[in-house]
């Protein structure tokens, strides 16, 4: 089987760190590792990279636009809703890549309307925040095997 690419999309540098660090211990290698800080940037590193598993937060910033990238997320946004754009990006990779398999990062209860249409829509996992490493590595063990099967 070809080695997973990942990306990590969350407005916290030391979440996205967390995770890194996570998939460095898993021996994944960093050329196989992206990230994103905001929902256009995640479009837009989402559609370079086409990464097969994406650990998505649900709260993020739109950010400053990549080329279409918030055209897109216009699109899929109607009327647009600060709060619902993890859950547009989602939305959009499943669109482009029916396979993707979404782990949700959040610091939102799980009974969130937001966190519940994820899983809902099919989410492989929900890591609450504070993540910890131990967490992350088993997510990703479990992602991992599941993929292979």
């Amino acid at each position: 089987m070809d080695p997973l690419r990942y990306l990590i999309v969350d407005d916290s540098p030391t979440v996205r760190l967390s995770i890194r660090q996570a998939l460095n211990q898993e021996k994944v290698p960093s050329s196989d590792v992206f990230e994103a800080g905001s929902a256009s940037e995640a479009v837009t590193v989402f559609e370079r990279t086409r990464p097969e598993v994406v650990f998505l937060d649900i709260t993020l910033s739109e950010g400053t636009a990549g080329a279409g990238s918030s055209a897109v997320l216009d699109i899929l946004r109607q009327p647009r809703n600060p709060n619902q754009n993890g859950n547009d990006v989602a939305r959009y990779m499943r669109q482009k890549s029916p396979g993707v398999t979404i782990v949700v990062c959040t610091g939102n209860p799980a009974d969130d309307p937001r966190v519940r249409e994820l899983v809902n829509a099919g989410a492989f996992q929900v890591l609450q925040k504070p993540v910890r490493l131990a967490q992350i590595r088993e997510v990703l063990r479990a992602v991992q095997a599941e993929r292979a099967s």
